[in-house]
């Protein structure tokens, strides 16, 4: 078996990909599928047949505010299975981070274009400041990003564990 890690410094949804699983895919969906049925408390989750996609996620009684997710998608390539993993926050959580990104840029790009307005009209152009606050937003979201994933890190922990234990491979 073989981990590549396709990780970036910058990245908010770490990925992995396990390849050479010495297991064939039908395996590796059974296995996973019991260990989530006998009822363990490192993982639950569901399989959606039509793409061979699993979403774990830390049992209800662990979870909190930053829990993270898990998806995996099993694939089959000339006798060897692979996993696909990536590992990021609750839907509504990257929803809330996305709005909040394309807000601030929104504002920063109308403010850079009043800017301009008032420059062409031989004004004094305040509506440049938009531009190092909209810089300083992106900054707090990312930050709030980085915290969330130090507050999670524990629990991406108990997820790749669970891989690892149904596959018997480290990760």
């Amino acid at each position: 078996m073989k981990l590549k890690n396709q990780n970036t410094p910058i990245d908010l949804r770490p990925k992995c990909k396990i390849y050479d699983i010495e297991m064939d895919k039908e395996t590796v969906i059974k296995t996973l599928q019991t260990n989530l049925i006998n009822g363990n408390d490192i993982a639950v989750g569901l399989y959606d047949t039509e793409d061979d996609h699993f979403e774990l996620k830390i049992p209800p009684s662990q979870r909190h505010f930053w829990s993270p997710k898990m998806h995996i998608w099993i694939n089959e390539n000339n006798g060897n299975t692979s996993l696909s993993c990536v590992i990021g926050p609750n839907f509504k959580i990257w929803n809330i981070f996305i709005a909040l990104y394309v807000l601030v840029i929104l504002f920063t790009l109308v403010g850079v274009v009043l800017g301009f307005i008032q420059r062409a009209n031989h004004e004094v152009p305040y509506f440049f400041w938009a531009a190092p606050l909209g810089l300083f937003f992106i900054l707090l979201i990312n930050l709030a990003a980085r915290i969330g994933q130090y507050w999670g890190k524990a629990q991406v922990s108990q997820l790749k564990s669970f891989i690892s234990m149904t596959i018997d491979k480290k990760i």
